[in-house]
């Protein structure tokens, strides 16, 4: 039966209240509001921690390189750029009307600042192990040479230089996603910087409030060298919101914009409002993370019997309903340019097959109904994935294997992960821009975001190696044949590529579907 409007009137009203979300704010017009889940942890661009904490920072930051409406890869800070013959040296030149948004100019020289902050071990920046071709990359970000020892100059003041030392035709597109920090604020500030009473961006908008509710109020502003094609003047964006909350809120017209990540929310979208759901196949996957240094983990093995006992098919389809596409592979559907996806040899097997051959290597391992092995699940606290792992036990409880969840909130979540306490984790990877790099790479022994502590000397081998190849096919040749040892040695289980929903309402402009993160509020219009 259709849900009446009256209702979510006043469900929508306490749900406002409940929030913290001012009366303004649901009343207001020339706002665009926008929503989705996760948290936000931080306005530090260095200092990500979530896939909102990236959305957040494409709306007040912008790189030498940046991402278009449509999700593809334009200039950004930089108005032009060129590579040397070997591909060793990337010469940027700025934009000449780049500035902060308190007006202090914008130059090369707050280039080499952020690279070198962000190569940092303090920082401690997720995608910092994918500059690692830039000169000294991997020696500066481990601690071993100081940040000046960076393969990056600015010898003018609007000119940065990249000096590598191999090859990385991804470079332009990675540096979408190394945006500038004012050092002048870093300075007199330190880490306060990022405070929203004092923080500086250079991106369409900047910071007028970060409400403790979760609300953040964004203006446009003037200094952005874009400023004259930002149509919307203040963009609001709540979170710490479930799903039901956020389908309130935008079937009572109080968001504008609004992703749904749960499958009752979904179906109601599709019975409330059909036409203004917007689906799209993302760059983004669900995986299992196995911690590969842990008790009877560290055998393959046992690996392998767990991702032969999962029925990504129910896991998908049934549990979490989100019209995701059951996947056996590292590298999601989305990313093109990649062919066929790379197949584990037991991916065309049936149901009953898998099971015996998972039975068999646990038992190998003194696993079984009589000896039972104890497993923590960790993850981020939510409704869905709880669901989902309730389901994982269930498939893995007839084999000998008791799963214990533990749902934390995401600070507690991040720390207990990067400790390794734990067996068993949600790993949801994303890219803003598409590289295949950002998929794979992260298994290589040293990635920040090898949180399954997996270690292959061929398999870092074959990463660097793919990472220093000009010509592409010979480069995703390379990255296939990684990914065909990491379907062997499983320090993750696949479970599906990823679909992204989002309510987008008639008063909405300029929406483009399309596999990115993010779609910047700049490149949107409110009738």
């Amino acid at each position: 039966m259709p849900i009446q409007r009256r209702t979510f009137l006043s469900h929508a009203a306490a749900v406002a209240v409940a929030i913290g979300v001012p009366p303004a704010w649901a009343a207001s017009t020339g706002v665009l509001r926008r929503s989705r889940g996760g948290t936000l942890t931080t306005l530090d661009p260095h200092r990500l921690g979530s896939s909102l904490d990236a959305e957040i920072a494409a709306e007040l930051f912008v790189a030498l390189t940046t991402t278009d409406a449509a999700g593809k890869l334009v200039a950004g800070c930089a108005k032009s750029w060129q590579r040397s013959q070997a591909g060793l040296t990337w010469t940027f030149q700025l934009r000449d009307d780049c500035a902060w948004s308190d007006g202090t100019p914008l130059r090369a020289a707050d280039f080499l600042f952020s690279a070198r902050r962000f190569m940092s071990p303090a920082s401690a920046a997720t995608l910092a192990f994918r500059f690692d071709a830039i000169r000294n990359g991997s020696a500066v970000r481990a601690g071993k040479l100081a940040p000046d020892q960076l393969g990056v100059s600015a010898p003018d003041l609007r000119t940065v230089r990249f000096d590598l030392a191999q090859p990385d035709t991804d470079l332009p597109a990675l540096l979408a996603a190394l945006y500038p920090v004012p050092r002048h604020l870093l300075d007199k500030h330190g880490r306060d910087w990022a405070k929203p009473e004092l923080i500086a961006t250079n991106g369409a908008y900047q910071v007028r409030s970060w409400a403790q509710s979760g609300t953040i109020d964004l203006t446009a502003n003037p200094y952005f060298w874009q400023a004259s094609k930002v149509t919307v003047p203040r963009v609001q964006w709540i979170s710490g919101i479930d799903d039901a909350t956020r389908m309130r809120l935008y079937l009572n017209d109080q968001l504008d914009l609004a992703q749904i990540s749960d499958g009752t929310a979904l179906k109601l979208a599709k019975q409330q409002r059909p036409a203004q759901l917007r689906t799209s196949p993302a760059w983004g996957a669900g995986w299992l993370g196995l911690n590969c240094r842990r008790g009877k983990l560290a055998e393959a093995d046992v690996r392998r019997a767990l991702t032969l006992a999962i029925d990504r098919e129910t896991l998908v389809l049934k549990v979490r309903q989100l019209d995701e596409q059951p996947w056996q592979s590292i590298v999601p559907a989305a990313v093109g340019e990649y062919g066929a996806p790379v197949l584990p040899a037991h991916a065309s097997w049936p149901r009953a097959r898998s099971l015996a051959a998972a039975r068999e290597l646990l038992a190998k391992h003194g696993v079984g109904p009589r000896q039972r092995l104890k497993l923590q699940a960790l993850y981020s606290a939510n409704p869905l994935t709880q669901r989902m792992f309730l389901a994982v036990g269930a498939m893995l409880r007839p084999l000998g294997i008791d799963v214990e969840l533990i749902g934390l909130e995401t600070r507690a979540y991040s720390i207990r992960l990067r400790a390794g306490d734990y067996d068993i984790q949600d790993y949801v990877p994303f890219a803003t821009i598409q590289t295949i790099g950002t998929f794979v790479s992260r298994f290589a022994s040293d990635s920040f975001l090898n949180f399954m502590f997996y270690r292959n000397a061929e398999v870092d081998r074959l990463i660097a190696l793919a990472e220093r190849q000009l010509d592409a096919t010979t480069r995703i040749a390379r990255y296939r044949e990684v990914e065909t040892i990491l379907l062997r040695d499983c320090p993750v289980i696949p479970l599906y590529s990823a679909t992204v929903h989002r309510l987008v309402a008639p008063q909405l402009r300029g929406w483009r579907d399309h596999e990115a993160l993010t779609t910047p509020s700049r490149f949107l219009a409110l009738a």
